[in-house]
């Protein structure tokens, strides 16, 4: 029986998801900002980033960022992700966490209540893109696309984006996502770059 309410609390805590400590807790402890260069070609850099601001830094957890209804980093305050996307669509949504959990459960339903963004990217291979995150104060509306975001997550310049993210620090490593929305594991882009070396010197 044991056995049985271990399994079934550890399927709903996948379900679930878990959040991470806000900025009230202690700030980004990452490196400063620095370019992320692609990896090749063929895939997007894409940044999302956090300004600073009073009501950030008071967080007791961080909103999510999910690709397809799964987590793939939180954001708080003064905080900034890099990913690298193929070419594709991309369903990006913000959500606040409630009690340590995002609840994805009741994603997409009538009773999806953690869902603060969603925004459809179209990542074009060689592109970067600004993705600013800032609930209080939103971008100029000369610094973004028309519709490109959706309420406080917003697509935004290049020379805003630039300008902004300078101030953020690094909350995790960099993520690389294939067009299937699937994570792409270093391991695998490492090996294949010195597969790729020893052909060139004929191994």
């Amino acid at each position: 029986m044991l056995r049985s309410l271990s399994l079934a609390l550890s399927i709903v805590a996948s379900l679930v998801g878990c959040s991470t400590p806000g900025a009230f807790f202690g700030s980004v402890d990452g490196p400063a900002f620095v370019a992320h260069p692609s990896a090749d070609a063929s895939h997007a850099t894409v940044y999302l980033y956090r300004p600073r601001s009073q009501w950030a830094d008071e967080e007791l957890e961080a909103p999510g960022i999910f690709l397809n209804n799964e987590l793939i980093g939180s954001l708080p305050s003064n905080g900034y992700l890099a990913f690298e996307f193929e070419t594709g669509s991309y369903k990006l949504e913000m959500r606040r966490p409630l009690a340590g959990s995002f609840w994805t459960l009741f994603a997409d339903g009538p009773m999806d209540f953690t869902r603060i963004a969603s925004f459809m990217l179209e990542a074009r291979a060689g592109s970067v893109y600004y993705l600013r995150y800032d609930e209080l104060n939103p971008p100029p509306k000369s610094e973004h696309p028309a519709g490109e975001g959706d309420g406080p997550l917003q697509l935004v310049a290049a020379d805003l984006g630039a300008a902004e993210i300078g101030a953020t620090h690094q909350v995790q490593e960099p993520m690389q996502f294939a067009a299937s929305g699937y994570r792409k594991r270093v391991q695998r882009s490492f090996w294949e770059g010195v597969g790729r070396a020893l052909d060139k010197i004929g191994i």
